[in-house]
C-alpha cells in the first residue's frame, strides 16, 4: 500500500507541530513549507483539514499560526492517516463502487487477504503516536531548523484566551538550511 502525497505532507505537518509542542510556539504555513521544501499551497489545504478535524488549532493574523490541539502522545498516526487518506482499496474490487467485471470475483479471496493486510498496517499506525514518530528529536529539530533562535513574540499559556505566535522570517530559514548543508558536506 502506498500513501498519497497529501497524507505524506499531512504527517510531516503533524510531526513539525509535535516538535514545537513543548515550547508552546505556533508554526506558520510558510515556516513548515520552508522546513520541508514543499509547496505552501499544498500545506494550506492540509492545515485547514487538520484544524477542521480537531487535530490542530489555528490563529489568523500577523502573529498567527498553527499548533497541536492535543499533546503529541495522545494523537496516533492511524487517526491522522484515516483523516487524510480517502481510499484504502488496494485492488479495484475492494472499492465499493466497483462493478464486478473480474471473471473470478465471486470465488476470489484476494480482496479479503488484502483487507486484513490493510487492517494490520493501520493497527501498527494506531500504536504509534506523534511523540514516538521521531526517533532522534534533537537531530530532527536541527534538520528542520527548529534549533535556531526564532524571532519571538510572547506566547501566553494554552487556554489563556488570546493566541500570539512565533515566526521565523523566511530569509532566516533559508540561511539556516544553507549553513546546515555546508556543515554536512
Amino acid at each position: 500500500m502506498r500513501l498519497t502525497v497529501y497524507t505524506d505532507y499531512t504527517l510531516r505537518v503533524m510531526i513539525y507541530l509535535a516538535m514545537k509542542y513543548r515550547s508552546g510556539e505556533v508554526a506558520t504555513i510558510d515556516e513548515i513549507a520552508g522546513a520541508y521544501g514543499v509547496s505552501r499551497n499544498h500545506l494550506m489545504k492540509i492545515v485547514n483539514e487538520l484544524a477542521q478535524s480537531g487535530f490542530i488549532e489555528t490563529t489568523r493574523g500577523r502573529a498567527g499560526g498553527a499548533r497541536l490541539a492535543r499533546a503529541p502522545h495522545s494523537i496516533s498516526l492511524g487517526e491522522v492517516v484515516r483523516m487524510a487518506e480517502k481510499d484504502f482499496a488496494v485492488v479495484q474490487c475492494q472499492d465499493r463502487t466497483f462493478e464486478a467485471d473480474c471473471a473470478v470475483f465471486q470465488a476470489c479471496n484476494l480482496k479479503r487477504g488484502l483487507r486484513r493486510a490493510v487492517d494490520a498496517f493501520m493497527a501498527e499506525l494506531d500504536k504509534m503516536t506523534f511523540e514516538e514518530a521521531v526517533s532522534a528529536p534533537s537531530v530532527a529539530a536541527s534538520l528542520l531548523g527548529l534549533d535556531r533562535d526564532p524571532v519571538a513574540v510572547a506566547m501566553p499559556p494554552r487556554g489563556s484566551g488570546r493566541k500570539v505566535g512565533l515566526a521565523k522570517p523566511p530569509h532566516r530559514l533559508a540561511a539556516g538550511r544553507r549553513a546546515l548543508a555546508t556543515k554536512v558536506q
